[in-house]
């Protein structure tokens, strides 16, 4: 299976996350300086942040990527398919209990106050100049949604899919975030419920793609990348 078939996956993913990144980033992006009467002008700030945020996620797909890639040429690939599949079907099953349990383990709580600090001090001595910044900072923010797309990145094995992976699945999440920002500060009810009912459907859609892909991964994309032992004879 081509490394390309990956992409549909990491943009499902990042549609199915799009409504938690609306609870989760919310707050941030509440507190930016936005031109509210001017939608052009949000639109190019929102614009701006989520570049940021994006780049983040694309430098982790691209490490994520890589280590992969090193699992891979020790004959890790389908075990690595196989667990980002079955971890994306356990979060279906969990739904948003996922994020608790995430989130719960030791040194995350941690980590996400000192992102938040710098977020603060940032909005603090420079908001309007701030915007990139901002963005690089929150896609730091343990997520469990992320590290499910880290997952998948790993499953990619390669640096430049790992990265391509990624910056699809911030994609996949801009433009729930974007309308949600420029048109509106918050969903409706109704809507969030719609949301909250495909978020599983989806995640259960790439678990299956991921668990295809390793249960019928074609060891031969790998032969080249591995130094062939022996000499030839002539």
């Amino acid at each position: 299976m081509p490394n390309a078939q990956l992409f549909l996956p990491a943009l499902l993913l990042g549609l199915a996350g799009s409504l938690h990144c609306v609870g989760m980033c919310g707050p941030v992006l509440l507190a930016l300086p936005l031109q509210a009467n001017e939608k052009w002008a949000v639109t190019r700030q929102m614009l701006v942040y989520h570049s940021g945020r994006i780049l983040t996620y694309a430098a982790l797909g691209v490490l994520f990527g890589l280590l992969g890639k090193g699992l891979a040429l020790a004959g890790m690939q389908k075990v690595l398919s196989i667990a980002a599949g079955v971890l994306m079907l356990g979060m279906a099953l969990m739904s948003w209990k996922f994020e608790q349990l995430i989130t719960a383990l030791p040194g995350f709580g941690a980590f996400s106050r000192k992102v938040k600090t710098g977020i603060g001090q940032m909005l603090r001595t420079n908001p309007n100049g701030s915007t990139f910044s901002i963005g690089l900072l929150n896609g730091l923010l343990p997520c469990g949604m992320v590290y499910a797309a880290l997952a998948g990145a790993l499953a990619s094995f390669g640096g430049a899919e790992g990265g391509v992976f990624m910056a699809i699945f911030g994609l996949g999440t801009l433009p729930l975030l974007l309308g949600v920002s420029v048109f509106s500060q918050s969903l409706g009810i109704s809507i969030r419920n719609r949301i909250r009912v495909a978020q599983p459907i989806l995640l259960g859609i790439v678990g299956v793609l991921l668990l295809q892909r390793g249960l019928n991964l074609d060891l031969s994309l790998f032969e080249s990348a591995v130094p062939k032992a022996g000499l030839d004879c002539h």
